[in-house]
């Protein structure tokens, strides 16, 4: 982890220099942003371990509508036998109001048994409002009602009508660096022990045209877990992303 952490220094510095003045505008949003990436984790000798993580991204502006995907797939392994892994896929679209108010609909879909979860569908639409508009700092937050229907491993399926409270945060902290966070509060609108929080923060650098490297941390937390599960679950990985 400490080798990681120089490297990421080592290629976010010399752009933190460069970033002595930001551009006096608003650059346009490309049309297209697609992004795949790829990390992987082995230890041996007294522990034999594996972990294996990609994904993929995808933004569409084609003019008043925009549309975000997102998938992601981690699978850990010990001594050859899968012990557990999960899958996301993520789908929002939305349709700018004005120039900082939007409608937006949203669906996910989830697979983690890492925290005993068969499978959840969860589904919700509202409105989000970007508060900072960049270049440098970019922010928006949205507020949702919805629906989640979820398998367990173990104990009763649960499924309840929620609210959903969420935020993006961009900062653009040079030409080859950013930092982002992006957080979501889902509450049970029938239940109020069962609610959950999740967080994923990540810091980038560029390391040419199309790769770059990223270090990211992923916390999920459920307030009304699975029977025999942890409340929370922390990810800590490090990527190469190629963008395209």
């Amino acid at each position: 982890m400490r080798l990681t952490l120089i490297l990421i220094a080592v290629l976010t510095l010399p752009g933190l220099a460069a970033a002595q003045t930001p551009p006096p505008a608003n650059p346009p949003a490309p049309r297209w942003e697609r992004k795949a990436e790829l990390s992987l984790v082995s230890t041996g000798g007294n522990t034999d371990t594996q972990t294996l993580g990609f994904g993929g991204s995808l933004v569409y502006r084609p003019g008043l509508w925009t549309t975000e995907a997102r998938t992601a797939f981690v699978r850990t392994e010990n001594a050859d036998v899968e012990m557990a892994k999960s899958f996301i896929a993520d789908l929002r679209e939305s349709r700018a109001l004005t120039t900082r108010l939007e409608a937006f609909g949203r669906f996910g879909y989830l697979v983690d048994r890492f925290a005993g979860i068969e499978r959840r569908s969860t589904f919700d639409a509202g409105l989000g409002y970007k508060l900072l508009t960049g270049p440098v700092h970019t922010l928006r937050a949205d507020a949702g009602l919805g629906y989640s229907k979820e398998s367990r491993v173990t104990g009763d399926d649960q499924s309840f009508p929620l609210a959903n409270f969420g935020g993006a945060y961009k900062f653009q902290l040079s030409k080859t660096a950013d930092l982002t966070n992006a957080a979501i509060a889902t509450a049970a609108l029938d239940d109020g022990d069962a609610w959950r929080f999740s967080n994923a923060f990540a810091l980038t650098a560029v390391m040419s045209r199309v790769f770059s490297l990223k270090l990211s941390h992923d916390l999920k937390f459920n307030n009304a877990p699975v029977a025999e599960f942890e409340k929370s679950d922390r990810l800590t990985s490090v990527a190469l992303v190629a963008k395209f």
